[in-house]
């Protein structure tokens, strides 16, 4: 199931069924009279409340309810992907691949414990954003916007922290694979390569989590939230991006020392001989040793390149871009409709 349904087109259609039904129910309700005699709209107001935040906070909560299964899908996909790339540098059959590919995986009891962190967060979330309602959770104080929220907050936050957690699973699980890695090839890391683009892609959907909850920065009372979101998220981003290259690391780090004792074994039986005038030895073997351990000595112990920090900054740049792209858009709304 997890390699026949398409994580593109799984949030889609969760996120874009969502908003059809919000708007379709908007409307059936009468809502959309009370938004547009709303008065003044201005999307960079210190003060912000009333149906139209309501509706935002609903659809941004759609986005995220579409996004976050999807990225967990993809999370276990790219992992198990991933270790069937690196069936030549494992040197593992067709049928050893399956195995470690069938071994990234996210036990129940993780899912359970996680679960029911993100859940309990949830709980405790109306009480954290201002203005705070006298009951929170009492059905008949929501509006049908509020009805959304605390429907679908429980459930974003519980995907939350299974996302954070198969991201943290798969991570560590990449490193353990890299420690059936073969002779590693110092002067050619590129068969490593796929560790990195693992980390990459963890990195690459956490970013894109951060920039959906980026679109709350548009409403007042989220501060505090979105400080603990993005702080949390971006200490994940580091992690999912050095966890699943840590392996790799320590097998560099091992093949150079192993190299570097070979070869300064050599220099020290040339430097026998080499003091030795009588000794018979070819010219050139010494300054050929110590080229190739001044070119292992260069050899990156951690298999990333320029185009890996590139495309970091370029990722840093996508809650900026959506946050902007939030702003742009709700002023065009609120030129048309206002």
């Amino acid at each position: 199931m997890i390699e026949r349904i398409s994580p593109l087109w799984l949030g889609i259609g969760i996120s874009g069924s969502l908003i059809v039904i919000l708007m379709l129910s908007e409307s059936v309700l009468g809502r959309w009279d009370a938004l547009l005699a709303g008065g003044e709209f201005n999307p960079l107001a210190s003060v912000s409340s009333g149906i139209l935040r309501d509706l935002r906070i609903a659809i941004v909560l759609c986005l995220l309810i579409g996004y976050l299964p999807a990225a967990l899908l993809h999370v276990i996909r790219s992992g198990r992907r991933t270790v069937f790339v690196l069936q030549g540098a494992l040197g593992c059959t067709r049928e050893e691949c399956e195995t470690l590919a069938a071994s990234v995986r996210l036990s129940a009891r993780g899912l359970v414990i996680t679960g029911l962190i993100g859940f309990g967060l949830a709980i405790l979330l109306p009480y954290m954003v201002p203005p705070v309602p006298e009951t929170p959770w009492s059905p008949s104080a929501w509006s049908p916007e509020v009805v959304w929220h605390r429907i679908l907050s429980p459930l974003i936050f519980v995907l939350q922290w299974w996302f954070g957690y198969a991201v943290v699973i798969v991570s560590v699980r990449m490193s353990r694979i890299a420690k059936k890695l073969g002779h590693i090839e110092l002067l050619d890391l590129a068969p490593l390569a796929p560790f990195t683009q693992q980390g990459l892609t963890n990195a690459l959907l956490l970013i894109g989590l951060l920039s959906i909850w980026s679109l709350m920065m548009l409403e007042t009372g989220f501060g505090w939230i979105m400080i603990m979101i993005g702080g949390g998220t971006l200490v994940l981003i580091t992690l999912a991006l050095l966890s699943p290259v840590r392996g790799v690391h320590q097998r560099i780090c091992q093949s150079k020392e192993t190299e570097l004792g070979w070869v300064n074994g050599e220099i020290s039986k040339q430097w026998s001989a080499f003091q030795n005038s009588d000794a018979g030895r070819r010219s050139g073997d010494m300054a050929d040793l110590v080229a190739y351990r001044s070119l292992v000595e260069s050899v990156p112990e951690w298999p990333f390149t320029i185009s890996t920090y590139t495309r970091l900054i370029l990722y840093a740049l996508i809650p900026l871009v959506s946050w902007g792209f939030g702003i742009i858009a709700e002023e065009i709304v609120g030129r048309t409709l206002f």
